[in-house]
């Protein structure tokens, strides 16, 4: 008789608690509180978690393949390579925001600047026009 790698109580909870995740991940998506682009990490992982527990003896395979010897190893090496995957990502998107908000913080001053010289245009030709009306 095969040993079970996980046991069925675990496997069911674990599944439950997934599908959950998988729930609220699409929810924010709908509510417009996470973008379909970000979330896709998400998503694709959250499924690939839901299908390594529905069918543990794949993570057996899967660790057997890669020379891993305990499969429990294999769910921390994953583990840790999602986690890594997941910074990247996440230090990807926040570089190419602080990018983009310096690009508009400099955009503004410019505006700034030339808005600034627009109004002193404008009061230097007002004040030559109607010179009695500028001293007041």
């Amino acid at each position: 008789m095969s040993r079970s790698v996980l046991p069925l109580e675990l496997q069911v909870l674990s599944l439950v608690v997934l599908g959950a995740f998988l729930w609220w991940v699409v929810h924010l998506i709908r509510r417009q509180r996470l973008t379909l682009r970000d979330s896709l990490l998400w998503l694709l992982t959250t499924v690939a978690a839901m299908v390594l527990t529905a069918f543990p003896r794949l993570l057996s395979l899967l660790a057997a393949a890669v020379g891993v010897q305990v499969p429990s190893n294999a769910v921390f090496g994953i583990g840790l390579l999602y986690l890594a995957v997941n910074v990247l990502s996440v230090t990807l998107v926040a570089s190419a925001s602080a990018a983009r908000v310096r690009r508009l913080a400099q955009e503004c001053a410019l505006l700034r600047a030339e808005l600034a010289e627009v109004r002193r245009d404008l009061d230097r030709a007002r004040a030559s026009r109607w010179p009695a009306a500028a001293d007041g």
